[in-house]
């Protein structure tokens, strides 16, 4: 399941909710391109630094920045593919969205109906922590 697959779910009502995660979806993807084409950019200009560097120094300076650019990278990118693929999967098997589904009101904590969608952030808080 992915952000727009539960925004699919969601469109009954035309509230902000499903075009907000739609977005993040597209957000988090193009970041994603970016973070990966312009670290492989850098690390490459950072490996020709290593390998034209005149000292033992400036190799070993070059050497760290190297490593520290590719950790980042996969870091970032564990990340981006954590809140785009897992997270979704996890929010919808808790079935965070389900009562949201058709337009209706969230209900809250006490039982209610809340009077907005953030009621769904709410709730997906609640879920997270036990409440």
């Amino acid at each position: 399941m992915t952000w727009s697959e539960i925004a699919a779910k969601l469109q009954g009502g035309g509230k902000w909710l499903p075009k907000l995660l739609t977005s993040i979806e597209w957000i988090l993807w193009v970041a994603l391109i970016l973070v990966g084409a312009c670290g492989a950019i850098y690390a490459i200009y950072v490996g020709v630094k290593m390998a034209r560097a005149d000292s033992s120094e400036q190799r070993e300076e070059a050497k760290k920045r190297l490593i520290n650019i590719i950790v980042s990278i996969v870091v970032t990118i564990a990340l981006i593919l954590f809140f785009n693929l897992i997270l979704p999967l996890i929010l919808n098997s808790l079935g965070v969205f389900e009562s949201y589904q058709g337009g209706g009101e969230i209900p809250d904590g006490d039982g209610g109906t809340g009077g907005s969608s953030l009621n769904a952030i709410i709730n997906t808080a609640r879920v997270l922590i036990g409440r």
